[in-house]
């Protein structure tokens, strides 16, 4: 019988094309007159670019040798996104994708951009946080 092996997609994609992905991509916001706001207050842009690729580098199955240190709904949440933002979020990382790799891992990694979008929606847009009961609303007079 054959034996399988997975091969987890940053070793698919490589740490290289990662970092080649995340300097596009935030060239782009950093440019885009909706987007660049969000960016204006890091003041050490290279540092915050390495920590998004350590980020995804773990979240496709790699291994790092020190905790990457990302709060994603902690930082996001100050921030006043709206779906609108995270909609051209998207589209944009979907646009980069396809510009660096083939199309084959560029789906597979946007798809887990879809999922992150989907939870920043759910957390930092509606304030619902995932497993918590909703409050239910206050009866109108």
């Amino acid at each position: 019988m054959a034996v399988r092996k997975l091969i987890p997609l940053c070793d698919k994609i490589g740490r290289a094309r990662i970092e080649e992905q995340i300097h596009r991509f935030y060239e782009k916001l950093q440019q885009d007159p909706e987007m660049k706001g969000f960016f204006e207050h890091i003041p050490d842009f290279s540092a915050h670019e390495q920590r998004i690729a350590d980020f995804w580098w773990t979240a496709m199955g790699g291994r790092l040798d020190h905790d990457p240190g990302i709060d994603m709904v902690g930082k996001h949440m100050p921030l006043g996104i709206k779906d609108e933002h995270i909609q051209r979020w998207l589209a944009t990382f979907k646009e980069t994708l396809y510009e660096v790799m083939e199309p084959e891992l560029a789906d597979q990694w946007y798809m887990m951009a879809e999922g992150i979008a989907m939870r920043l929606r759910q957390i930092v847009v509606a304030g619902e946080m995932p497993g918590m009961p909703q409050r239910p609303s206050e009866p109108r007079s």
